[in-house]
């Protein structure tokens, strides 16, 4: 299958791959994304995506599944939106008791990934780029409890288009649950070295070195937990060469908050942490 991606849309083949690699290791279980990249016709070498990357990614992608299915199993019925979701079989791989999932992400993205997974009653695409806020009026279904997956999102957009993303979704559900993850300042800044990220000609945008400052992105946003990469329980994941290396970066607030995963709650009213 040749595939033809500029810039952002370009991006969303290193997580893909990296979570195959990790598959492949044992490391991290997703043998669709192992298909996936065998299906694809494309010359993953230009990206040279770096070993230590291929990890974070696949223990990024470990974080935001394990958040998405204890969500779900306490609220059962909920509806769940994967904003920017690239070629992630997520839906596939968690099965979720969901009353419904959307994946949604450029139309260009979109078309691959219908020749990759199909829909189905309880998962279906939107095909639309994230900051065009008219793809929100396709969701006519609201349900009580709403979860937002922004995976490897945020730092391409702006703070702006954030913000307004974030009033759009409350205007369209109330509340909503959105768990994402983040670039420290220091590390947005840097992103211009990364060698993966100059192969697609990608632009990283913002970063947020304190998640209390996006409460103030709009009223009833509440911070409720960060997710770090160098949590024991995501360490234990890794082989063992990785595992004494992502400790001792934990040991070091400027490397555990470079890039980590904030769990958020926006609605009228306050939840418990």
């Amino acid at each position: 299958m040749n595939i033809q991606l500029k810039n952002e849309m370009e991006t969303l083949i290193i997580p893909l791959y990296g979570k195959a690699k990790m598959s492949k290791m044992g490391v991290f279980k997703d043998s669709y994304a192992e298909t996936a990249i065998d299906k694809l016709s494309y010359d993953y070498s230009k990206l040279k995506i770096h070993k230590k990357t291929q990890v974070m990614l696949a223990m990024r992608a470990a974080i935001i599944d394990d958040f998405a299915k204890d969500f779900i199993s306490i609220n059962p019925n909920s509806l769940v939106l994967h904003l920017g979701c690239g070629l992630d079989a997520r839906f596939m791989r968690l099965k979720p008791h969901v009353r419904i999932w959307y994946d949604l992400d450029f139309p260009e993205v979109i078309d691959i990934k219908k020749e990759l997974y199909e829909e189905t009653e309880k998962f279906k695409y939107i095909a639309s780029s994230v900051t065009d806020l008219k793809w929100i009026d396709s969701i006519k279904q609201v349900e009580n409890e709403v979860l937002v997956i922004a995976e490897g999102l945020f730092m391409y957009l702006s703070e702006n288009e954030i913000k307004a993303l974030f009033g759009a979704l409350k205007l369209k559900f109330e509340s909503y649950t959105i768990v994402f993850d983040a670039f420290s300042k220091l590390t947005a800044r840097s992103s211009k070295n990364h060698p993966s990220l100059n192969k697609t000609g990608a632009s990283i945008k913002w970063g947020v070195d304190n998640p209390l400052e996006i409460e103030g992105y709009i009223e009833g946003a509440q911070y409720l937990k960060t997710l770090y990469l160098t949590d024991d329980n995501v360490i234990e994941m890794l082989p063992k060469s990785y595992r004494t290396m992502f400790k001792l970066a934990g040991l070091f607030k400027s490397v555990r908050e470079a890039h980590r995963v904030f769990v958020m709650y926006i609605g009228a009213e306050m939840v418990s942490k």
